[in-house]
């Protein structure tokens, strides 16, 4: 069994051990140039995750497989259960410092001398090196059709007659067709959030470059007495080069963030659509990459081979399609399966998510609407050329795309204005100007897959339904916010030795409540606001007892049935 492990690291922590990496080629008799300084910081830097990844898959193979199904063990979790482990505050006080600095030279010392043995850690030392340095391991296993895999036909029949059958055949059994390999593997990923560099600027090689690039502007555009001739703006704690127009109509966040992290983990659906999606986005952007780095003739490969690099997320409402394209494109900034590009882990954001605003595009002048189009796509690719050669990818998604990418021929047939028509016209073509960049990807969300125009449909390189959620998806939300709100110490528990969690002692119990919600055919938004409606209906003061609880999560469970006939 595969297992995709990401690893958040302590940014605190991290920044410690790079202060020390720093101070020792300062000290170093021999005085080399800034470029090669940083290579050997990078160097270290490896080493360390090395040395890091290699404690930390020793710890998961302790663990038990029933623990490593889509399961988060955050740093406190790590530190109740092993001795030798220490509460470290953020940022570290001075003797803790002292202390992650003394650990780290020993270990790396130990790690280098060894040949990268996973034996150069003593197994005594994990619990406290993991204490020091990770905030918190999220698993999620690989799915059958993503492992790698072999045929599994029967020798008898040769690969004519396999072939035959599948396609004869109508419909198609997966478990038949493929075969996982049973050697268990970990994949790591360390990362660790940009929030936790807040008093890093790392804007000024992205303003550097962008003072290169010649921007091809009409003198007569001038948008209210500011032209794209001087369009550096800060967002947070970054400098790009989009217009204040620009940033009027579309919200901007850098990768990877706190604020979406956990999020990937907390969603669930059937049909495998998390990896599916995943695999999509991975596969589209690696292609673009091969495209850009191939041997082959370029030109050729573009014209054979269609990859818009767009995706269509459609269903009905409250069912997670936006927060599942914010959690896929952190999963994309953590694993950047899609690039080589070098550090992992730096003050240095992997990705942006440019979320367009439709509500904003639309203006009553005649042409404005369509004009805001081409203002956005046009700052978009100065963005892109910029962030190019960075490896860092771009996404820009568009929720609830039906407002600027509605079927024409509706539009025609409703003798709506022909602006409309212009935005869809405009919208298209700007997809197409942009899908020759490697790094760039479009996410699209709808709640109406109907009204949405032919040729943007068309163009979606995958489309992937979010419905309602069924009763194991159900299940799985509860779980996620009861044991969000009893690690907040709003629900009272406190396990005996016998019982490991409170999701296991009342497993069967919060079954029955989901299969009830499930026959309501609530949506997933409804469901993580149950356990909220249960706090308020019938609790006042905090903690809750936690049989309590359950009884009234039941209660609300069966109001909502209630209500909704």
């Amino acid at each position: 069994m595969k297992y995709v492990v990401d690893l958040q690291v302590r940014g605190s922590s991290l920044s410690v051990i790079r202060c020390m990496f720093k101070e020792e080629e300062q000290s170093s008799s021999s005085q080399s140039s800034l470029d090669s300084k940083q290579d050997n910081s990078s160097e270290r830097l490896e080493e360390f995750l090395s040395l890091l990844k290699v404690v930390v898959r020793r710890k998961l193979e302790t663990f038990p497989n029933s623990r490593l199904k889509d399961s988060i063990i955050t740093g406190q979790e790590l530190m109740r259960e092993g001795q030798g482990s220490i509460e470290i505050k953020d940022p570290p006080t001075d003797a803790q410092q002292h202390l992650i600095r003394s650990l780290a030279k020993v270990l790396l010392h130990q790690f280098s001398s060894t040949s990268a043995s996973a034996m150069a850690v003593n197994e005594g030392q994990d619990n406290l090196f993991l204490s020091l340095f990770v905030r918190k391991i999220s698993i999620e296993p690989v799915s059958v059709s993503h492992a790698p895999t072999r045929l599994n036909f029967h020798e008898k029949l040769n690969l004519d007659q396999h072939i035959d059958s599948i396609l004869c055949s109508e419909e198609i059994e997966e478990s038949r067709i493929y075969q996982v390999g049973t050697v268990d593997e970990f994949i790591i990923h360390p990362f660790c959030c940009l929030e936790e560099y807040k008093d890093l600027k790392s804007g000024n090689i992205l303003s550097a470059e962008f003072d290169k690039i010649d921007l091809e502007v009409d003198e007569e555009e001038d948008f209210e007495g500011e032209t794209l001739n001087s369009c550096t703006n800060s967002v947070g704690n970054f400098d790009i080069p989009l217009t204040k127009q620009t940033l009027n109509l579309v919200s901007i966040s850098f990768l990877p963030s706190t604020n979406f992290e956990g999020q990937w983990e907390s969603l669930y659906f059937g049909n495998n659509i998390k990896e599916r999606l995943y695999s999509y986005a991975t596969i589209s952007l690696k292609i673009a990459n091969f495209k850009q780095n191939g041997n082959s003739n370029e030109e050729d490969v573009r014209t054979l081979i269609t990859n818009n690099k767009l995706l269509l997320v459609h269903g009905p409402p409250g069912t997670g399609k936006t927060t599942l394209c914010k959690a896929l494109c952190q999963k994309l900034s953590v694993r950047r399966e899609f690039s080589e590009a070098s550090n992992t882990i730096d003050t240095k954001y992997k990705g942006i998510i440019i979320e367009l605003s439709c509500s904003r595009i639309f203006s009553k002048w005649f042409g404005e609407s369509s004009k805001n189009i081409s203002i956005i796509f046009k700052d978009i690719e100065e963005l892109l050329k910029v962030n190019e050669e960075h490896g860092i990818f771009i996404c820009l998604l568009v929720d609830e795309v039906e407002a600027i990418a509605c079927s024409r021929t509706n539009l025609l047939n409703r003798n709506e204005s022909t602006d409309g028509i212009r935005v869809v016209n405009t919208l298209l073509t700007q997809l197409d100007r942009l899908k020759k960049y490697h790094n760039f990807l479009t996410l699209a969300t709808s709640n109406l897959l109907d009204s949405l125009d032919d040729a943007f449909v068309d163009r979606a390189d995958g489309i992937f339904f979010i419905g309602n959620p069924t009763a194991e998806g159900i299940l799985h939300i509860l779980r996620v916010c009861i044991e969000e709100m009893v690690s907040l110490g709003i629900i009272s528990f406190h396990p005996r030795s016998s019982e490991t969690s409170f999701f296991e002692k009342y497993q069967e119990i919060l079954k029955k409540i989901a299969t009830k919600c499930s026959s309501l055919n609530i949506s997933g938004r409804t469901t993580r606001k149950l356990p909220l409606m249960c706090l308020s209906e019938y609790f006042r003061t905090f903690p809750v007892d936690h049989n309590e609880f359950v009884v009234a999560l039941a209660m609300s469970a069966r109001k909502l049935g209630t209500t909704r006939k």
